[in-house]
C-alpha cells in the first residue's frame, strides 16, 4: 500500500483567542488528524509539519503558513492538503484557481473535513472545474472594473501609465516636457509639413540621425534606434503632443503641456488623410493585410500579400515579391495571412502584457482582440518594426529593440516553399475562447440554480433562468463535462474546431469522461 503525506493547513482570521491553551487552530487540527486516522486504511498518514495561520485574512495568499504549505507541495514533501472548509484555504475564487494551478503541478490534491468535496475524486474535480470557471468570471469583472477607471481617468485629462511617448519623461504618474526630444518631435512635424510624405520623412529622419526614444527596462536600455515608418506615422498622429489625451474614440483636454501647436497638428492630420493612399500600395488589400510593409523573409526580401479564390472564397498570402526571386536565389516562401496574422496577434498581444505594467494595458490587447482592422494596424505599426518569417523561426523585431522568437514549419510545394505556422498558439500563451468560457460559466450558473431549486419542474428552471427549456436542459449537460476539457477550453488549447456552437449543438454527448474526450479533444 503506497503511503499518502498528509498536510493539514489551519487558518483563522482574527488573533482573539489564539493565546488560549485550546484554541480554534487546534480545534481544526484535531478533527482534520481525526479524518485522516479514518482513512488509514488508504495509507494517509499525517506530516509532522504544521501549517497554521493565526490572524490572517483568507483574502490574501500574504499568509507564512500558506507559503510554507505551497513551497512544500513544490518540494514534492505532501499528497494531500486536509482543510476544516474550504473558506480556511482561501476567500478569492482567483487566489483558489492559483493554489489548485500548483497542486495539479505537482501531484497534490486537497480533502475538505466537514464538506464533500475532495479533489482526488471525478465528482470534486468537476465541482472544482465549476469554481475555477467563476474565477474566471471573477477575473473578468474586475478587467471591466479596471476600463472604467481608466476611462473616468481619462476623461479627467490624467496620463494612465503605458509607454511614454518620444518627448515627454513620467515623474510621478505625469508626463513632463524633456526638452531634447521635444525638439525632436517639433523637427519631425515640421519635415513631414515639409515633405508631405511619410516614406520621405523617415529618410530625412534617418539622414539627420535621429532617434526614438532611449528607455531603461530590466535593467537594459532599450530603443534610441532610427526611426521607420511606423514610429513616425505613430508619432505624426499621436495626440498626446497636443495637450490631450485619447480614450477609445474620445479626446480629453489633457494635463500635461503641448509639445506641437494645434494649427501644426491639424495640418499635418489632413496631409496624412490625403496622402495615406499614396503611401500605401493597394489600398484594398491593405485594409486586409496586418502585416504588409513589415514582413519579410530569412534572406531580407519583402513579402507582399496576394490572394486567390477557390470554389468562391477567398484565400489570403503573403509571398515573397517575385521581383526579388532571381536565377540561383532561395525559393520564394509563401505563408497563410491569417493563420499567420493571428499569431503574430497572440504574441504582440502577450508582450504588452508582460511589457506594459500599467492599468493602460487592458487597453493596447483589447485593441488587437477588436474589430477595428485600422486600429489593429496601427497598434501594430507602433510597436512592431518587422516581422521576419525564416525556414524554422518567426521573428518579430519590436520598436523597443527586444526579439520575440518562435517556432516555424517549412514544406517545399514545387519551387516555392510553404510555411505552417503550427505550435505558435501554444508557445504564446494562449487566451481562452472567451464564447467557450461563458459558456461553460452558463452552465455552471444553470447546475447551481437546479441545485439549489430542487422542488422546480425543468420548465420553471428554465424560466427562472432565463432560457428555452431546451436551451436549460443542454447546459445541464455541458455542465458535466470531463475536466480535461475544461482545463482545456479555460487554457485554450481546445481544439479549433471544439467552439461554442459545437457544444451547444451536440447531441448525444457520452457520460463517460473518456468518451468525452474522444469525441472533443481528438
Amino acid at each position: 500500500m503506497s503511503k499518502v503525506r498528509c498536510a493539514i493547513y489551519t487558518r483563522k482570521s482574527s488573533d482573539e483567542g489564539l493565546e488560549q491553551e485550546f484554541n480554534s487552530l487546534d480545534a481544526q487540527y484535531d478533527s482534520c488528524k481525526a479524518y485522516i486516522l479514518s482513512q488509514k486504511h488508504e495509507g494517509w498518514s499525517v506530516t509532522r509539519e504544521r501549517y497554521d495561520d493565526g490572524g490572517f485574512s483568507g483574502g490574501s495568499m500574504e499568509r507564512p503558513g500558506l507559503k510554507a504549505l505551497l513551497a512544500d507541495i513544490q518540494a514534492g514533501k505532501v499528497d494531500v492538503v486536509v482543510i476544516y472548509k474550504i473558506d480556511r484555504l482561501t476567500r478569492s475564487l482567483a487566489d483558489f484557481a492559483r493554489i489548485i494551478e500548483v497542486m495539479e503541478k505537482h501531484g497534490a490534491s486537497f480533502v475538505s473535513v466537514t464538506q464533500s468535496f475532495n479533489t482526488k475524486t471525478s465528482m470534486g474535480r468537476l465541482m472544482l472545474h465549476v469554481l475555477l470557471s467563476f474565477a474566471q468570471f471573477e477575473r473578468e469583472v474586475g478587467a471591466e472594473r479596471v476600463r472604467d477607471k481608466i476611462a473616468a481617468s481619462k476623461a479627467k485629462g490624467m496620463w494612465m501609465g503605458g509607454t511614454v511617448p518620444l518627448g515627454y519623461d513620467a515623474i510621478d504618474r505625469k508626463l513632463l516636457v524633456n526638452e531634447a526630444e521635444a525638439r525632436t518631435v517639433q523637427a519631425i512635424f515640421a519635415a513631414f509639413d515639409e515633405l508631405g510624405s511619410v516614406q520621405e520623412t523617415v529618410r530625412w529622419s534617418q539622414k539627420q540621425g535621429l532617434k526614438t526614444k532611449l528607455r531603461q527596462r530590466d535593467g537594459k536600455q532599450i530603443g534610441g534606434t532610427p526611426f521607420h515608418y511606423g514610429a513616425v506615422r505613430c508619432l505624426l498622429s499621436n495626440r498626446t503632443y497636443v495637450g490631450e489625451v485619447e480614450h477609445k474614440s474620445k479626446v480629453y483636454p489633457g494635463q500635461h503641456e503641448r509639445i506641437i501647436e494645434s494649427e501644426m497638428f491639424d495640418r499635418v492630420q489632413a496631409i496624412l488623410a490625403t496622402r495615406s493612399t499614396a503611401d500605401m500600395r493597394q489600398p484594398k488589400l491593405v485594409s486586409a493585410s496586418l502585416l504588409q510593409g513589415i514582413i519579410f523573409d530569412s534572406h531580407g526580401r519583402g513579402m507582399g500579400p496576394t490572394h486567390t479564390r477557390r470554389n468562391g472564397q477567398r484565400f489570403r498570402y503573403y509571398v515573397t515579391q517575385p521581383k526579388s526571386v532571381k536565377e540561383g536565389a532561395p525559393a520564394a516562401y509563401r505563408v497563410a495571412a491569417e493563420p499567420m496574422e493571428r499569431h503574430c496577434i497572440t504574441l504582440l498581444g502577450k508582450h504588452l502584457a508582460e511589457s506594459i505594467r500599467s492599468i493602460d494595458g487592458p487597453d493596447a490587447t483589447a485593441a488587437l482582440r477588436g474589430e477595428d482592422k485600422g486600429e489593429r494596424r496601427a497598434l501594430f505599426l507602433e510597436h512592431v518594426r518587422k516581422v521576419i518569417v525564416g525556414d524554422a523561426e518567426l521573428t518579430m523585431e519590436m520598436a523597443d529593440g527586444t526579439k520575440l522568437v518562435r517556432t516555424i514549419e517549412r514544406v517545399r510545394h514545387g519551387n516555392d516553399a510553404k510555411l505552417i505556422v503550427g505550435n505558435l498558439a501554444a508557445a504564446a500563451s494562449p487566451v481562452g475562447n472567451q464564447q467557450l468560457i461563458i459558456l461553460l460559466q452558463d452552465a455552471a450558473r444553470a447546475q447551481a440554480l437546479a441545485l439549489a431549486k430542487p422542488r422546480l419542474t425543468l420548465n420553471d428552471l428554465a424560466t427562472k433562468f432565463g432560457r428555452s427549456t431546451e436551451r436549460f436542459k443542454r447546459l445541464i449537460r455541458l455542465s458535466y463535462l470531463s475536466p480535461n476539457i475544461v482545463t482545456s477550453i479555460l487554457r485554450g488549447t481546445q481544439p479549433s474546431q471544439l467552439t461554442s456552437r459545437t457544444l451547444q449543438h451536440l447531441d448525444g454527448l457520452p457520460l463517460s469522461w473518456s468518451k468525452q474526450e474522444a469525441m472533443l479533444l481528438a
